[in-house]
């Protein structure tokens, strides 16, 4: 005779057993998804066809480690050792220092040379660049042609400041512009001096 009572114990121990094997194939599917399609750390913009020279009047990128990120430029403030030899390592051949000798160039100069990297100072102080050291910053940044280039000073305010002076020469827009320097670490002061130089 058929024990209903064991068939009834039976059908309850496989409906818990099934129930559990489904939650963990869910928790299993979680977690692979998790593993499998992670957010990028930090996704710089590239899109948008184009001339270099139109690429730059819209430049886009991306913080990382407090500094600028883009295709063809990073800028920010002074670089670490072990950044300067990331940057390095991800294409950069040109160091463009704002700093002036007051503040000590010899261990950026010494690390550049090590790195084989093409090191140029243009000095700036807390006015805005003159018009010599913004025709010598063009003339360098041309003559990296489309290698990559570090923009640096000591915290990315001036670099913001006359990266957003020379964009404005070459026809950039005003507010393009200066988002721009903001990005790369220009301060407000800069900014109303600069709005300022062009009244």
């Amino acid at each position: 005779m058929l024990d209903t009572s064991a068939v009834i114990a039976r059908t309850a121990l496989i409906g818990t057993v099934t129930a559990v094997l489904v939650s963990l194939a869910a928790c299993q599917g979680k977690t692979e998804s998790y593993v499998s399609d992670p957010k990028p750390v930090a996704a710089v913009s590239t899109a948008g066809a184009g001339t270099p020279a139109e690429q730059l009047q819209r430049l886009s990128g991306t913080k990382i480690d407090g500094f600028f990120h883009s295709p063809r430029i990073i800028a920010g403030g002074l670089p670490t050792e072990s950044q300067m030899k990331k940057f390095a390592a991800g294409g950069v051949t040109t160091v463009i220092d704002f700093r002036s000798e007051a503040e000590g160039l010899e261990v950026q100069k010494a690390l550049s040379a090590n790195l084989n990297l093409n090191y140029i100072n243009i000095p700036l102080g807390r006015e805005l660049a003159s018009t010599a050291a913004q025709e010598k910053f063009a003339e360098a940044f041309a003559a990296a042609g489309q290698d990559k280039v570090l923009l640096h000073c000591r915290s990315g305010n001036r670099v913001g400041m006359i990266w957003s002076l020379h964009q404005i020469s070459k026809g950039v827009e005003l507010d393009t512009a200066l988002s721009q320097g903001r990005a790369m670490g220009m301060r407000p002061g800069f900014e109303r001096a600069v709005r300022a130089s062009l009244q």
